[in-house]
């Protein structure tokens, strides 16, 4: 079954986020778009969204496995369930594929076929560099094929 066109806005922003493409990502959001994400908050507009973007800045890189997704559809709400995988400026790195980071969820709320809302839950900590105040970091094991 084909993308619905809020689907594929979602994966056009993504893949403008991960440089696979070119392009401007504001073009596919509202003027007064709300956005989250941890250790950002809740802001409004194209400004906002653009500094919570400049957070990208303490990654060499940074992919989502946008073929991978898990996508549920209602309306115009859109969850996305995924992981990603990259590494930090100092050189640490991981994949939510085989690693507890890495793994996000993301809801989007369209108006006009723009989104309007972008909340993304992650945990910022992608590089393990907090990983001594969790233990169960330190005995990981591969992901399970239910993960």
């Amino acid at each position: 079954m084909a993308d619905s066109a809020n689907v594929t806005a979602i994966k056009r922003f993504y893949d403008i986020a991960d440089g696979r493409i070119t392009g401007n990502p504001t073009g596919l959001f509202t003027e007064d778009v709300r956005i989250y994400t941890p250790k950002f908050g809740v802001a409004a507009g194209l400004d906002a969204m653009v500094a919570a973007g400049a957070g990208r800045a303490m990654f060499r890189h940074m992919e989502h496995h946008v073929n991978e997704f898990d996508i549920v559809e209602q309306g115009d709400r859109v969850i996305v369930e995924g992981t990603t995988e990259g590494e930090t400026v100092t050189g640490r790195t991981w994949d939510g594929r085989k690693t507890i980071p890495g793994h996000f969820c993301a809801v989007f709320d369209f108006r006009d076929g723009r989104i309007r809302r972008m909340h993304v839950y992650f945990d910022p900590d992608l590089g393990h560099e907090d990983a001594d105040r969790y233990p169960w970091w330190q005995k990981q094991s591969a992901p399970s094929a239910d993960a």
